[in-house]
This record gives structure tokens, sequence and C-alpha cells, in this order.
């Protein structure tokens, strides 16, 4: 605080004589022996304008501006110094408000990995509260950097002054309640005693005459800072040390048994509406409601829907029953959670009472209660939004939290009851499993409201899940993504970082939209599950392991982190904890096709035969049957049951295409294990009825890698040129598949090192789910024919010692093929025809007449 006061005090000396700095940060402040502040590089913009070299953290950090030309430090700087727009002295303020934050939480508020992302961050996204880095950071700090860090310039200190005398008031409220503490009596911490006491007391004193004196007592919420305040004239008045100490032990003495009433590490559970009204447009709607305003506030954490479900089972009820207090009340037992929040509706003539109250579920003591009144059944959504605003404001949670996070109900949702009661019945389909009626309650949402933005972003999400990549989900998410202005910040992460995997499909960049959204939500289970999924995708699992862990801990009975963690644990060949993973999914019933495929794949990775039939017995039958077809066809593949594997991809198709699905990856994948052992002709079949069943005309970009692999060079170009065209963001396609289709042609032609040239590209994503062998194998091949053998081994060699990636992936045994033939080349004949003989074992029961086969035979047989 002193070297804050003493900042604001440069800055207003400044300001006064017209000068305006335009570039506040840490380096630019020394402290002198004696610690005097001193505000360096004042002028600098004319400075920066002149340079023609700058060094490289300048170059990465700084950005010019003057007529057109932009300045300052990129991390630091104001909204209307990035928009190049001309810049006042409330440039500085928002500058130096940035680094008070900084100074405060050592957290940058706006820093990100690219200065596109910073600047985005600046430009629209509000700093995180303080007391998520700094919980000794006082409420009225907050105040003074959060009104300091206002996009808009007009509602931020018009005046450095006026910040200023903030610090100014704040560091001597400081320093008087830190004098205060040490004036209190010293004990051994017995009970009672004002040692044996946690928190601080401070006294704001606004002197009054005697005879008018009032003693009030205000808490700020969540610091549990208790301030005694006189009402009165304002004249300050001498308070002895004596009466000082007799007033805050009196104030510590009377709260000190008395906790918050609610707390951010808290668990909050919903329960259903009681509904008085005979009117059923509310009956779960306004749950609904409450949940996306309640769940927009990183202060609260709200115990998932599903897990209400599940302990409705363990209760032996069930899981649709409405939960009424006294369920919800057990529930919160069995649970361990703290509080439950319980509302209701009433008519009242042409009027609505909306009740809602806050529990303390072991004693059923009431924690916050709010009642407001709606004049017609249009307003019955905002004025609940309202209510649940003050109802937080009464919880605890800061009042620089509630600004930031508080749009207004009607907005985040809709303002259409009917809209919003189809898609409560969407997401309640949802949780029972039944995709399809969730389709037709969400589109049924939109029909109501064509600006209902989170029902379109569930409409994504859903065809995603149950059909795969498509132009139908692409479509879904793109216009939620055009109306995210319209829902809460939390879902407003959600839906951009959708709107990247699903249109965009550039990886990294939603990869940095969830790193932000967990920072700034850090106990939504959603974004942790989705942060894993993302770095399962790209091949950082040791990542996905910390993010899948944490949303297995915020929510126990979420099907896809178990299955996210169990991926992520084989891939390092953690088999054990990757089987531990699943039996804890298991014990919480969670029987989904997505677990019992990984116990699959550990299955036939540990040679386990037994287990493998147990999983595929499991799903026969079921909708996901055709899952387990395709993964077995893998396994008879990497065996080299050609003929087998052919006959079961067949099957697996017509199983999902029974169910209306169109097969296409399935048919892919099995194209291309056709140009891998030499069954050109084959490929080219399944290549042309992959392509026919592909949806919206677009390709999965493994169809084409068959062509590739089999000279169909012109096609093959073609496709993909034009999938780059459509998809110019694409990770997927322009840093993977591009790349080793590209790598495929290239070899095809001759042409090696362009060939690993332009796998260069995708190096940092192999061995990824999305990636897998591939990079690897085809830089292996495009070195072996260039005659690099000692690199070729190198990249054939990392495929073996990985197999736990893909433990099924024909690419495994054609590694060993690879290897001896590199090897061969490089007159290692011992290591060759080990390689050789690794592979046949792999091949034992192989078809005798596969063309690689025979070949690899053939050229042991020279070896020999």
């Amino acid at each position: 605080m002193e070297i804050a006061g003493q900042v604001a005090d440069a800055l207003a000396e400044a300001h006064s004589h017209a000068i305006i700095h335009r570039d506040i940060k840490p380096a630019n402040i020394m402290i002198t022996s004696r610690r005097q502040v001193k505000v360096m590089d004042f002028g600098l913009a004319k400075t920066i304008a002149r340079q023609e070299v700058m060094d490289s953290q300048a170059q990465t950090e700084s950005l010019l501006s003057e007529p057109g030309m932009i300045l300052g430090t990129l991390p630091y700087m104001s909204p209307e110094q990035v928009s190049g727009e001309p810049v006042d002295a409330r440039s500085d303020i928002f500058s130096f408000g940035v680094m008070l934050y900084e100074m405060a939480s050592g957290h940058k508020p706006f820093a990100a990995e690219s200065a596109a992302a910073t600047i985005s961050a600046i430009l629209t996204r509000e700093a995180a509260p303080l007391a998520r880095y700094s919980r000794e950071a006082p409420g009225e700090l907050e105040r003074i950097v959060s009104k300091a860090l206002r996009k808009d310039r007009e509602e931020r200190y018009q005046a450095i002054k006026e910040m200023a005398l903030d610090l100014k008031s704040l560091k001597e409220e400081l320093e008087f309640e830190a004098k205060l503490e040490r004036s209190l009596p010293r004990d051994s911490g017995r009970p009672g005693s004002a040692a044996a006491i946690s928190g601080r007391v401070s006294i704001s004193s606004y002197p009054q005459p005697a005879e008018t004196t009032e003693v009030s007592t205000t808490r700020t919420a969540p610091t549990s800072r208790y301030f005694i305040s006189k009402i009165g004239q304002h004249k300050r008045v001498a308070v002895t040390a004596l009466a000082a100490v007799v007033i805050a032990a009196a104030a510590v003495f009377f709260y000190a048994s008395r906790a918050p009433a609610f707390t951010e590490k808290d668990t909050i559970l919903l329960t259903d509406f009681l509904n008085t009204t005979g009117d059923e447009v509310f009956d779960g709607t306004l749950k609904q409601a409450l949940a996306v305003q309640l769940g927009q506030s990183p202060f609260f954490s709200i115990f998932p829907e599903q897990r209400v479900r599940e302990t409705l089972r363990y209760m032996e009820r069930s899981p649709d029953e409405r939960v009424t207090k006294e369920i919800g009340r057990e529930i919160c037992q069995r649970e361990g959670i703290k509080a439950l929040l319980t509302g209701s509706i009433a008519s009242l003539g042409s009027h609505y009472v909306i009740t809602l109250e806050t529990l303390n579920s072991p004693t059923g003591d009431a924690l916050a209660r709010e009642q407001v009144e709606a004049e017609s059944k249009e307003q019955v959504i905002s004025k609940l939004g309202e209510a649940a605003t003050k109802l937080r404001e009464k919880l605890g949670e800061s009042l620089s939290s509630i600004q930031k996070f508080d749009t207004p109900l009607s907005r985040a949702t809709t303002s259409s009851l009917e809209a919003l009661k189809a898609f409560t019945l969407a997401f309640e389909h949802d949780l029972k499993g039944k995709p399809a009626e969730s389709i037709l309650f969400a589109k049924r949402a939109v029909e109501l409201d064509p600006n209902f933005a989170s029902a379109y972003a569930n409409l994504a999400v859903s065809y995603f899940n149950n059909q795969g990549p498509s132009v139908v989900s692409e479509q879904y998410a793109a216009k939620a993504f055009e109306l995210r202005e319209r829902v809460t910040e939390r879902e407003r992460f959600l839906i951009t970082s959708m709107y990247h995997t699903f249109v965009t499909k550039d990886l990294d960049k939603g990869i940095e939209v969830m790193e932000l959204w967990s920072q700034t939500y850090p106990r939504d289970y959603a974004v942790r599950n989705n942060q894993a999924n993302a770095y399962v995708r790209v091949g950082q699992y040791e990542k996905a392991v910390e993010q899948a862990s944490e949303a297995n801990r915020l929510n126990p009975n979420g099907t896809h982190a178990y299955f996210n963690l169990g991926w992520a644990y084989r891939a390092l060949g953690r088999y054990d904890e990757a089987k531990a993973t699943i039996e804890q999914a298991h014990a919480r019933n969670l029987d989904t096709w997505v677990i019992h495929s990984t116990a699959y794949l550990i299955a036939f990775a540990e040679g386990d035969q037994a287990e493998m039939r147990r999983q595929l017995e499991w799903a026969s039958g079921k909708p996901s049957e055709f899952n387990f077809l395709d993964l077995q066809s893998w396994t008879e593949m990497f065996a080299g049951r050609y003929r087998q594997s052919q006959e079961t991809a067949r099957r697996a198709v017509e199983s999902a295409q029974s169910q209306n699905l169109k097969a296409t990856w399935i048919i892919s994948t099995s194209a291309v294990r056709d140009a891998l052992v030499g069954n050109c002709q084959r490929a080219r079949a399944e290549t042309a009825k992959a392509l026919a069943t592909a949806p919206g005309a677009e390709p999965p970009p493994i169809a084409t890698l068959a062509s590739a692999l089999c000279g169909d060079v012109a096609r093959a170009q073609s496709i993909i040129d034009d999938l780059a065209r459509r998809n110019p963001t694409s990770t997927v396609i322009n840093g993977i598949w591009g790349p080793v289709i590209g790598a495929a042609i290239e070899i095809g032609r001759g042409n090696q090192a362009e060939a690993i040239r332009l796998l260069q590209k995708a190096k940092r994503y192999e061995m990824g789910q999305e990636a897998g062998f591939w990079p690897t194998y085809m830089r292996g091949q495009a070195y072996s024919r260039q005659g690099s053998a000692t690199e070729a081994i190198a990249e054939f060699q990392k495929i073996i010692d990985r197999r736990s990636v893909l433990p099924a992936d024909i690419l495994y045994p054609l590694a060993y093929l690879g290897l001896a033939r590199a090897a061969a080349s490089a007159g290692d004949t011992d290591r060759s025809r080990q390689a050789y003989e690794d592979f046949f074992a792999l091949w034992k029961d192989a078809d005798t007449d596969i063309p690689i086969l025979q070949q690899a035979k053939q050229e042991y047989q020279k070896l020999r």
C-alpha cells in the first residue's frame, strides 16, 4: 500500500502537468534504498516511435500508437490503447490498476499465451477476483482495483487523485487495524481468549457528538473482516487505546463463534420448486433458471443434477422423484453438503410471489431468504434473477464478484417461459440418456426463441456426441457463438470452446479458452472434463490425468471423466491405474460403452482373452454394439486376420446404419487398413463408399489417406486441398491429417525430403488421440526411402516403445516391419532379423495371402 500510494501521487503530479505516462508497468517503477518510489520513463512514446530495433521482449510485448500507432506494454495496456484510440489520463489509471492487481496477487489479470489472446482479454474479459489469489486482500482493495480496471473509461476513476485518496484511506485503515491488533492482550491460546480467535478486527472511526453515537457492525464477505462504525458529523475524534481494546475484544468475542453463513468452499443443493400456481410451465423451469443464475458465479458450487439422481437411487427412490425440502436435507446429509436452496412460487391475484430460502442442511436453520413479486407471468424469470442476485450477496459473495458475474437471467436464458420449459425438458432427457428426445425439445426451444443461445449449444453437443463431427453440429455451434453475448460468463466459455472444437477446429485455441475458463471457474466439472478430453486429443496425457482426476473429484458420477482418465492412464502405459479407474466407475454403476471400451483395449494389450470376451458379451444386443464390433475388427487386423477383420467391420457398419448412423469413420479406417496391406482395389471401393456416406459431403480426412497410400495422388490432393480451403483454421486438417496425407503423396512421388518437411507441422500432436502413430510412421517411411536408416529406425522404435497409446493399431506390428527394413539397409543384420521375427510372431495367425506379409517373408529369406 505504501508503494501504491507513492505511485499514485507521482502520477497525480504528472497528470497535473498534462503528462500522460502511457507505459505504467513494474519495470518502470524504481524504489530507492530509502523506500522512495520513482516512476520512470515518461515520454516513452516518442522514444519508442524513433526506435528501429527493439529487443526480443519488447517486440513481443510492446505495440506502437500515436496518430496510427499504439504505445505501451501489452499486458498493462488499457482497452483504448490496444484499440488504437486516443488515450488520456484514465489510460494510466487502468495500467496502474493492472499493476496494482499484480502487486496484490502475483498474477497479471489479462496476460495470456499469445498477444492476440491478451488483447482479447483486455477488451472482453473481466479480471478474476483478487480473493482467488490472495485471501489477505481487503475487500476495499478489491473495489479500488475493480474500479480502476473498468473497460469503459467513463466508469473508471476519472482522476488519479480520487484513486490516490482511496488508497491513502485504506492504508490508514490497515495501519490502524494492525496497531489495534498489536494492542490486544496476548494469551497462550486458551478458549475464549483474544489469542485463540482467528480473524481481523478493524475500526473505522467517523466522529460525531458523543450523545448521538451509535455503534453498528458490518461484515464484508468473504474475508470475515468486521467493521465497527460510528455515525455522525465528519470530524475525527480520539479513541483511547483502552476503549479500542475493549470494543475490539467485545467484537471478537461476539463474532468468534459465528462463521460465515456460506463460503466459496461449500456446495449447495437446489431442490425442486414448490409450485402452487397450477401452471405446469413453472415445473422444473424455475429450478433450471436458478441453476443458470447461480452457476455464473465462481463463488457457488452447485451439486450436479446427475449426482442428485444417483443419490436418489442409493436412497431407493426413483431418480425422477421431486426433491422436496425434506428429501433435499437427506441428500445433503448423505453427500456432506452444507446448504440447500428451496424455492416456491404462488399466485397472488394476477401477480406471482417467488420465495427463495437457503437452509443449513444439518440444522434446518435459515441462512438467507429473499422474496420478490412479479406483476405478470412474463416478469417471473427476470424477478427470479433479481431475487437470486440478492441472495448471493446475503450468502457472502463479494459485491465485486456479483458485479462481474451477473448477466440478467432473462438474457442469460430466454424471456420466454415456454422456450425455457422446452429447454428444461431437453436437459432432463439428456440426464435420462434419451438423446433423440432431448434434441426434439431443444429444437422446440429455439423455435420458440430464435435467440436462445444455450439451446443452440445443447443441440451442437447432442449432435456431436451422438453422430460425431458433422455440418449440423457445426451450424448449431456457430449459431450459439453468434449469440454468445446472451449468456452468462460461464456459458460463454463453454460456447466459445465448443465453437473452436466444432467449427474452427482449432484445438490450441480451444485449449486456451478452456484454460481461462478453469481459472475463472476452478470448481466447474464441465471444463475440467473438457480440458482432459482436449489434452487426450493432442497427446498431453499427464495434463489429461490432472484435469480428469479433478473432474472426478468434483463429480464422481461423471461418466466421461472416467473415460478420459482411463484413456490417459492407458496411453501412459499405467494399466493398473487405468483398471482402477474403470472399477471406480463400475462401483458407481456407470455402466456405459466408453468405460467398457477402455476395459476391452487394456485386456487386449495384456493378452486377457477372457476379459475381452466379457466386454464383447456386455455389448451384445446393445445400441453401442457397433462400437465394439469396430474395436474387434481392429484387434483382428492387429493380428493379421485380415478377412475376419473385414467381415467384423462389415457387421459394425450394418449395426451402425440400422440406427441411422452413417458409419463413415468405420468404413474409412477399413479402407486405410486395406491400403496398408496392399489391397488397393478394395481400398478404393471402401473409400468411395465412405465419401458417399460422409455427413454434409465433407469426408473425414482419413478417408483420403487410403487414396494417397494407393497412389491415387490427384484424387487425394484434390480432396485434402478442398478440406483445407473449407477449414483454414482446423488443427486436425492443417496440423495433422493434411501433413500426413501430403507426406503420403510426396512419398509416392519420390519426394522424401518434402514429406519430412510437411510432417514437422504434426510433430507436436503425434501420439495424441487425433494423430495416433501416423505422423511418426510416415516419417519413418520417408526416412527409410531416403536412405536415412538411423533416423528411420528411431521413428519406428518410438511406435514400438509407445504401444499403450493405441494398443490395437495395425501400425504397431507394421512398425516392426519398418524397423526390420531400415536396419537391413543400415547393414545391421541381427537387428533386422530380430525385427522381422517379432513381426511374424505378432502375425503368426495371419492370413497367409496378405500381400505385405508375403513380401516380408521374401525379404526375410534373402536376409538369411
